[in-house]
């Protein structure tokens, strides 16, 4: 069983079971979570479950949807994770999710459920001191571009305003990949099926993967490489 838990100061003040694949959150009372406040926006933001994974995506509220304290636009969501809308926090209960391994906290969000037992993949590769994870433009970005750091929580890549790292193209996604900085490395994240490679390999739609120096990352007409380097 899926639940919502809506606290405000600590006190829990209702708790919804998520019965379908879209909840809506908002001080607008037809929405599933109606939050009365009035630094909630109308549509404010939801919980989507997307291929057997749970995200929440922000509606273009004008207080914006925060993750750990950091605003996000759309983020994969685990059991007992909990997000900020204005005043108010909301715990994500899952119970059917499977047991994730014991990982360094803070953890930052990773909800892809694998319905078949995967191949091995290898640990994200360690930042080495005083090297940076960054995106590195090959093919399809502006002639001579640096690389981009990832020093944000989560890097989005689409065409979307929000999006770090654009996607050129009017057919393009808002938002088609996030890269996610984790204690233990970087990871890659496809928000959009048959959008999103590493090193050839096509990914899913919600799978993420953890990524190695050298890496080759696709994304629609991009073509970036994961690299590590001194920022001076």
């Amino acid at each position: 069983m899926t639940k919502l838990v809506l606290k405000y100061n600590g006190a829990v003040v209702k708790e919804l079971t998520v019965e379908k694949d879209a909840v809506a959150i908002g001080r607008h009372p037809d929405s599933d979570l109606v939050i009365d406040n009035p630094a909630v926006s109308g549509r404010h933001c939801r919980v989507v479950k997307e291929n057997g994974a749970f995200f929440i995506e922000d509606l273009d509220s004008t207080n914006g949807t925060f993750l750990r304290g950091l605003e996000i636009t759309k983020a994969p969501l685990r059991h007992q994770d909990e997000f900020a809308v204005a005043k108010h926090t909301v715990l994500f209960l899952d119970a059917d999710a499977p047991a994730a391994p014991p990982v360094p906290a803070p953890v930052s969000t990773d909800a892809t459920v694998i319905m078949t037992a995967p191949p091995a993949v290898p640990a994200p590769a360690p930042q080495a001191a005083g090297r940076v994870g960054c995106v590195k433009i090959l093919m399809g970005g502006d002639p001579g571009e640096k690389p981009i750091p990832l020093t944000a929580f989560i890097t989005y890549i689409g065409k979307s305003s929000q999006a770090q790292i654009k996607l050129k193209g009017m057919f393009q996604p808002d938002l088609a990949a996030c890269v996610s900085k984790k204690p233990d490395g970087f990871y890659l994240t496809a928000l959009k099926d048959k959008t999103v490679k590493l090193n050839g390999n096509p990914l899913m739609d919600q799978a993420q993967v953890p990524l190695q120096e050298g890496d080759l990352i696709d994304v629609g007409p991009l073509k970036m490489a994961y690299i590590l380097m001194e920022l001076g």
